[in-house]
């Protein structure tokens, strides 16, 4: 994932400069599709709940409303010519599982909100009735939708305005509302509106070659295999230490390892990936040699496709291997990156649609980070990123993609209580963080920065399905928040100056 560099700092310090005073501005608001603000309605929109609209939409035709609901995604129109966009781009859901379509904000919602997340949009609830599709395919719907002119919760950030274009020189730039058409979706779905056009180039970093890092089997490993390294991140510091010494067996020898010697640092990823230069070129598979666990083996649960950016929470059971599909919004390089409770060996794979294993990461035992990080991906290929326990026990895994042109977003470690931890979150990025909670269990979660720069914020997220707990990225202390479920949960750390600054995180059981 390549870092936005001096441009970035450039345009920010010249609107630094056209600001008063040594305040830093007030975030940009949310800004509507030509990159103005949304006008204010000269209405007074009435709140009203998602279920009471669902049930009697005309009730409140052409009406200012504000509603609160978890934030869901709507599939992208793909069409190779004559598209014809719904102007219902997303969608809020509601306490009794009640969809509403929202329209407006999408270049900055999709690229910027994790599904789940609570939110309070106010808008103009109207009807929309023209074609929706692609070309003579295109059909002809009624949608009742709300025409959204403002978000007012989650509070917005400075990363909400700066949408990742052009080269590696250049960060962000101005949305100028230009569509591109793309092909239409097979999952029959109601499309949005097409994207933003982003021109990206080739990534900046020089990613390592690829692993062939063979899985540890449970129980420390076969003869002449290697040990299992165990990490633990010290209190009061992010650097993770290896307490073994994994040993590198040449190629073909039973157990060995076929590939580097597993390295790791302070919180960041450290799996291997590769990347073939220009083009969209199709990831050549690696020859691994097959675990002890077998995932052919075990039942193959295929979960719902996972957009970069959006963390996930899921149980994996004993005897179980999870596909999740991948969905690219650029180019294909890719970084995924994945932690587990403390008693399971995560695998962590990308495999093609011969299900041959294009990339694989186990490098750092039961409970570690796992990551496969800048693997050039083609886009038009469908993989799946499979992810499997060599231990035969159940527990949580949190896992997310990012991708080269998004946003760096990325699960850095997993915390215990007690614990402190230092690192540094990358520009435009947010770190997450996961920990194992019980229900009853009461915490304070607080993050301070470690220099002269950083303006640091929280979010508390939890299972299921990553719901919002409190709050999310408005202030830097969560405390005594009451846990309601066993899991894993997921702390979100993102800097409101939208910088590469160092942070200090603690998480405590009171």
């Amino acid at each position: 994932m390549k870092q936005r560099n001096l441009i970035f700092w450039l345009v920010l310090v010249t609107l630094l400069m056209a600001c008063s005073g040594n305040q830093r501005p007030t975030p940009t608001p949310f800004a509507e599709a030509d990159g103005t603000a949304a006008a204010e309605s000269s209405a007074t929109p009435q709140n009203i709940t998602i279920t009471d609209l669902a049930a009697d939409p005309e009730a409140y035709a052409d009406s200012a409303v504000t509603l609160t609901g978890h934030y869901r995604r709507l599939p992208l129109l793909v069409c190779e010519t004559d598209p014809h966009p719904s102007p219902a781009t997303w969608q809020l859901e509601g306490a009794d599982g009640s969809l509403i379509a929202v329209g407006g904000f999408d270049s900055q919602v999709r690229s910027l909100l994790p599904t789940n997340l609570t939110m309070t949009v106010a808008g103009v609830w109207q009807q929309f009735e023209g074609p929706v599709g692609c070309g003579k395919s295109a059909a002809t719907m009624q949608i009742w939708y709300l025409k959204a002119s403002d978000i007012l919760s989650p509070s917005p950030i400075a990363r909400v305005t700066l949408t990742p274009t052009g080269s590696g020189t250049q960060v962000a730039d101005v949305d100028t509302g230009e569509a591109t058409a793309v092909p239409t979706p097979s999952d029959g779905s109601q499309p949005p509106t097409p994207t933003l056009e982003i021109t990206e180039s080739e990534p900046t970093q020089t990613p390592t070659s690829a692993s062939t890092t063979v899985p540890a089997p449970p129980g420390g490993g076969t003869p002449g295999g290697n040990a299992t390294p165990t990490i633990t991140l010290a209190a009061g510091g992010g650097t993770a230490v290896n307490t073994t010494t994994p040993t590198t067996i040449a190629p073909g020898t039973p157990g060995g390892n076929p590939g580097a010697t597993p390295t790791t640092g302070s919180g960041t990823p450290t799996a291997t990936g590769s990347s073939t230069g220009g083009g969209n070129p199709t990831a050549t598979p690696q020859v691994f040699t097959t675990a002890t666990r077998n995932p052919n083996d075990f039942s193959v649960i295929e979960l719902d496709d996972l957009s970069g950016e959006t963390p996930v929470i899921e149980l994996l059971s004993e005897e179980e291997a999870h596909l999740w599909p991948i969905l690219f919004d650029y180019e294909g390089a890719i970084t995924v990156t994945a932690v587990s409770e403390a008693t399971m060996n995560l695998v962590l794979e990308i495999i093609d649609p011969n299900k041959d294993v294009v990339q694989q990461a186990n490098n750092t035992g039961n409970g570690g980070l796992e990551a496969i990080t800048n693997l050039q991906l083609n886009v038009a290929v469908d993989y799946h990123i499979r992810i499997y326990n060599l231990n035969a026990t159940e527990g949580d895994y949190c896992l997310i993609f990012s991708e080269g042109g998004g946003f760096p977003d990325t699960i850095k470690g997993r915390l215990d209580y007690g614990q402190t931890i230092t690192d540094e979150v990358a520009v435009l990025g947010i770190d997450y963080w996961c920990f194992l909670g019980s229900g009853g269990d009461s915490v304070d979660i607080s993050v301070t920065s470690t220099g002269s720069e950083g303006d640091f914020v929280l979010g508390l997220f939890g299972p299921p399905d990553f719901g919002a707990i409190g709050p999310v990225f408005q202030d830097a202390e969560v405390e005594n928040v009451m846990l309601t479920e066993r899991g894993l949960h997921i702390i979100g750390v993102l800097d409101f100056d939208a910088g590469a600054a160092g942070y200090s995180l603690t998480l405590t059981k009171n």
